[in-house]
């Protein structure tokens, strides 16, 4: 896993983005003929703008606000925003309906979080139909098709499922730049007009595959990997627990085993449900042994911040459960803990261990202890299901 950049590092990134940003726009706003007054003007509005894109990127890696790992890579941003800069500097020299824009709403958004991710595109989509003399229609239309695709693809899971957003995206990416041909057209229409619209299309349906393939590459995938590590029973901390304490290691198996049937049924995020099903006790017993927090711990073994924040919300008594990954947790080790004890003192073979299991579940939600999560009524009565069904399991768990 690629290294955070340094502090003096991210700082560099931001002034070089301010500096090669101003200096392109200059540039390009003398090259096109602009008076010295015009392009004074320009300077001043675009330094704001690009200053507001830094404080917004900022302010949300301060706040935590920035998708995946954008927070530990400033250069990522800074140079598709350059890049971004670039284009918009060279785009007037093509027809409006040539202007390749949409894929740049997306890589914003996508490499920092939606709100600077629309603040740089505004400003570099207002920069180029500024250099380009076009109208506010043309404005318009593009701001509001960058705002389509950097919603429709803000929030990617690891399966990478783009196949319906996309369809969706190209057909409105489609209609309005031929829609725009054909109502600006005053006169006949022939083929040559559809032209640039079409080769329009096609280059962005590739560069945005390509955005959301380098997206996956360096975000997602990344973190499923690290998921797969961590997740595997195997994993040095797991394993290091079937030595020191059976009992912590076989409640994770079975507590993860729950979760992971919860988060499959209710549609939540497997991969956070499992690894705080196998950490929520081990953790605990690292911390005493090793005389560290959870967050210290939680960094030398690279967890990434979902899995962090599920054991948060479990193991420390002054963080309030909300999520939903973390009430699956709760119950199914409440479930399997309560099952291991009594089967320990229970010797009969005809206990219905599935009406036990319900009624566990309902006396941990009774306390109030889950108030404040995401649940609702019909995850609760789901999981109810899945508890008083798994008969065979019990079975299993009580002859272990």
């Amino acid at each position: 896993m690629k290294k955070e950049e340094a502090k003096w590092l991210k700082v560099v990134w931001m002034i070089l983005l301010l500096v090669v940003s101003v200096v392109l726009t200059a540039g390009a706003a003398y090259l096109y003929g602009k008076t010295f007054r015009d392009i004074f003007l320009l300077f001043i509005v675009t330094t704001a703008c690009y200053g507001a894109v830094i404080f917004s990127f900022v302010q949300s890696y301060v706040l935590g606000k920035l998708h995946y790992e954008n927070g530990k890579h400033f250069g990522r941003f800074a140079i598709l925003f350059m890049i971004g800069v670039g284009a918009s500097c060279a785009f007037p020299l093509l027809p409006t309906s040539g202007w390749v824009f949409a894929v740049f709403a997306l890589a914003f958004t996508l490499f920092s979080n939606t709100a600077t991710g629309m603040i740089a595109y505004a400003g570099v989509l207002g920069l180029c139909v500024y250099l380009a003399n076009a109208n506010i229609l043309t404005f318009l239309m593009y701001f509001l098709l960058g705002a389509i695709f950097a919603v429709l693809f803000e929030h990617l899971d690891e399966n990478f499922k783009t196949g319906s957003s996309m369809f969706v995206a190209v057909l409105l990416y489609a209609c309005s730049l031929i829609g725009s041909v054909v109502f600006q057209s005053t006169g006949a229409l022939d083929f040559e007009q559809f032209m640039m619209p079409i080769i329009n299309i096609f280059i962005t349906f590739i560069l945005v595959m390509f955005v959301l393939r380098l997206y996956c590459a360096k975000g997602i995938d990344k973190e499923k990997g690290r998921y797969l590590d961590i997740n595997d029973q195997e994993f040095a901390l797991i394993a290091k627990y079937k030595e020191l304490d059976e009992a912590a290691y076989y409640n994770a198996i079975h507590t993860a085993y729950f979760a992971e049937k919860i988060a499959r049924t209710l549609h939540m995020d497997v991969d956070v449900a499992k690894a705080g099903a196998y950490y929520h006790k081990i953790m605990v017993l690292e911390c005493k042994n090793e005389e560290k927090s959870l967050e210290e711990l939680c960094k030398q073994y690279k967890f990434p911040p979902m899995a962090q924040r599920i054991l948060q919300e479990y193991i420390h008594k002054t963080e309030k459960i909300r999520m939903r990954e973390t009430a699956a947790v709760l119950l199914a080790d409440a479930v399997v803990s309560s099952i291991t004890y009594l089967s320990a003192k229970e010797q009969k073979t005809d206990v219905d261990y599935g009406k036990i299991a319900g009624a566990i579940m309902k006396r941990k939600i009774d306390t109030g202890v889950l108030n404040h999560s995401e649940l609702s009524l019909r995850d609760i009565r789901e999981m109810e299901k899945i508890f008083t069904g798994e008969k065979l399991y019990y079975d299993f768990l009580r002859r272990e």
